[in-house]
C-alpha cells in the first residue's frame, strides 16, 4: 500500500545565492575578470565568498563582506609563499 501524504524534499542551503540577499548590503571581493564580465555582459559574478549576483549599482561605501576579506587574505599569503 502506498502512503497518501505528499513527499517532502529538503534541499540544503548553500551560500550561493542570485539577485537579492546581501549583496546589496554590502560589497563583495571579485576578480577583475569576474568584475567586467558583470558590468559589460550582465552577467552573474561569484565574489570570492562564494556569493553569485547580477552586479547593477556602485557598491563603493558599503561595508565590505568579512567572508570576502578573509578568503583574499588566504589567497595572498598563499602567493607570497611563490615568490
Amino acid at each position: 500500500m502506498s502512503d497518501p501524504r505528499p513527499q517532502i524534499t529538503r534541499q540544503p542551503e548553500t551560500k550561493t545565492q542570485t539577485g537579492g540577499g546581501d549583496s546589496d548590503h554590502m560589497a563583495h571581493i571579485v576578480t577583475k575578470d569576474q568584475q567586467m564580465r558583470g558590468y559589460i555582459a550582465g552577467e552573474a559574478i561569484e565574489a570570492l565568498c562564494g556569493k553569485t549576483w547580477v552586479p547593477s549599482r556602485d557598491y563603493q561605501g558599503l561595508p565590505i563582506c568579512e567572508a570576502c576579506v578573509e578568503e583574499r587574505d588566504r589567497r595572498l599569503s598563499g602567493m607570497k609563499g611563490l615568490n
